[in-house]
């Protein structure tokens, strides 16, 4: 009697700390514990923490790869105001040019508003995910489902749908449309976006982002290096951004230049 009393004591203090370890992240490096939060508590700790500026400023440099072709060293300027208008200059040469230019070698130029690009490329792009994307956010804000959460590898991480159902879905076999396949992996001592995966089943498109090298910049955190995947049935385009000069907040000009008959449009699919 006292035996089985006994084990059922164990078992009970055996269980006790399993619930208690199943409830906690580890960085074992930095030696930091930190409880598991529920999906609500979570998403409200993103948004708090995500970046929070009006204005960017932004320099450096980029590996950019289309298909199979060989990769391309190129230059990137970025200004930016939330919720208004991104200019974008790249070039192989650091050269004076226009909004979305690119001089590798010749010089071409994209202009127009994001349905056309998104025509263009065959992908599902929106405004808000460029945005987001070049500023080390994690687009939850701009979502409404309900969000799959577990913790995996000491890190959360959201999803739109589950394994079984993505399958399904991409393969075509899902009685029920969706507009996308949402994923992203989260720091739990940050709560900075780490990855994000977005599957669009309409266009058969896939972006993929990965936010690495965070450094402090005027008391918010902000990726230095940022690799983005698109992809369709036809075309992979992959950037590896590397950031030199951050500056937020600072009013700016975009300097639109007028593009002469140098420039030649970017035809994307081809």
């Amino acid at each position: 009697m006292k035996i089985n009393l006994l084990n059922n004591i164990l078992v009970g203090v055996f269980t006790f700390f399993i619930s208690i370890s199943c409830s906690m992240i580890k960085n074992v490096e930095e030696g930091k514990v930190v409880k598991v939060l529920n999906e609500k508590k979570l998403l409200d700790s993103i948004k708090e923490y995500e970046l929070d500026i009006q204005w960017l400023k932004a320099r450096g440099n980029a590996l950019i790869t289309i298909n199979n072709e060989p990769p391309q060293q190129i230059d990137i300027n970025i200004r930016s105001k939330t919720d208004s208008l991104i200019w974008l200059n790249i070039s192989k040469f650091k050269k004076d040019s226009s909004k979305m230019v690119i001089e590798y070698p010749e010089k071409l130029f994209f202009k127009g508003s994001i349905s056309s690009l998104e025509d263009d490329l065959n992908l599902s792009i929106q405004y808000a995910l460029i945005e987001d994307l070049l500023m080390g956010r994690s687009y939850l804000k701009h979502l409404e489902d309900k969000f799959i959460l577990q913790v995996k590898n000491n890190e959360y991480h959201l999803l739109s749908h589950r394994k079984r159902k993505t399958k399904r879905i991409t393969n075509n076999k899902s009685k029920k449309s969706v507009d996308y396949i949402y994923q992203s992996w989260i720091d739990p001592f940050t709560y900075k976006c780490k990855r994000i995966s977005l599957i669009f089943p309409s266009s058969n498109s896939e972006i993929n982002v990965t936010y690495k090298n965070w450094e402090k910049v005027n008391n918010q955190y902000f990726p230095m290096d940022i690799e983005l995947i698109i992809s369709n049935l036809e075309l992979k385009y992959n950037l590896l951004i590397n950031y030199k000069n951050i500056k937020f907040d600072l009013p700016q000009k975009f300097p639109f230049k007028s593009i002469d008959n140098s420039y030649q449009a970017i035809k994307f699919n081809e």
